[in-house]
């Protein structure tokens, strides 16, 4: 069933059902949004809402008193409209002034996540990699990762780089890109310090055996090294180039609606 919301006096009210919208306060001009519009509509714009417009205000019949047969006495005149539309006033603010409901937001974009609830998102998705993630999510927790690194000389950056991975996969998704652009970075990476263990290993094998001729081992350091250093260069270049890349993903705004990872953490 639909839910709608009304925007009445500065105020976003609702959920309701199609049935109370009349009984709380939606005339033809009231902005009026529900789950699925893409923005607010005046009422008498939408098709479903025209044939609650005939609903009108009860009417009260005045009592008839019947005249006694002795003096007439002096009956006060009942105030029929004014206690109802306090009867009417009263039930209005008794039932917005309940807690726990949700106000709608503009353009169905539901609010942005804080600091504590980015941090606390993340732990609870430690090694979740499915799903997406909207740019608030992201970014506060990168700013937790990199304080916590500083603060702690790199040690906590190692407890945080599982979800740190984890996040950037989900915010990859929610722009609607694969998350295997953060796993081709984190294997590049993998390749690259490999490659580095293995040439510092080499060098310093042939430091080692020519170690009684230093220019010959000098020598042998420079064009060893030399073949090294031109294939990690090539793979420092291409790992800068993807980061670029993804960096930028992760810049950019929510898609909207579901896609192939879930529905919009954003847009409702």
């Amino acid at each position: 069933m639909n839910q709608y919301y009304l925007f009445i006096n500065n105020q976003r009210l609702g959920p309701f059902t199609m049935d109370q919208l009349v009984a709380n306060g939606m005339v033809a001009d009231t902005l009026v949004w529900r789950t699925g519009m893409p923005s607010w509509m005046r009422a008498a714009d939408m098709p479903e809402l025209a044939s609650l417009f005939a609903y009108q205000q009860p009417q009260y019949q005045q009592p008839q008193y019947q005249q006694p047969q002795y003096a007439q006495p002096q009956y006060q005149q009942p105030q029929y409209q004014q206690g109802y539309q306090q009867q009417y006033q009263q039930g209005y603010q008794q039932q917005y002034q309940q807690p726990g409901y949700q106000q709608p937001y503009y353009n169905g974009e539901r609010p942005q996540v804080g600091f504590g609830e980015a941090i606390s998102i993340c732990f609870k998705k430690y090694a979740d990699f499915s799903g997406r993630a909207r740019r608030s999510e992201y970014w506060w927790f990168m700013l937790f990762c990199l304080l916590l690194t500083l603060v702690t000389c790199g040690v906590g950056g190692l407890v945080v780089l599982l979800p740190a991975y984890a996040v950037q996969v989900r915010r990859l998704h929610d722009t609607n890109r694969t998350g295997w652009w953060v796993g081709a970075n984190v294997i590049l990476g993998a390749v690259t310090m490999g490659l580095y263990i293995a040439a510092m290993f080499s060098l310093f094998g042939t430091a080692l055996h020519f170690y009684n001729n230093e220019s010959a081992m000098l020598s042998a350091i420079m064009s060893s090294g030399s073949g090294w250093f031109v294939v990690l260069s090539i793979l420092g270049t291409i790992g800068t180039i993807l980061s670029i890349v993804i960096f930028v993903f992760t810049l950019l705004d929510s898609d909207r609606g579901t896609n192939q990872y879930g529905p919009s953490p954003k847009y409702q």
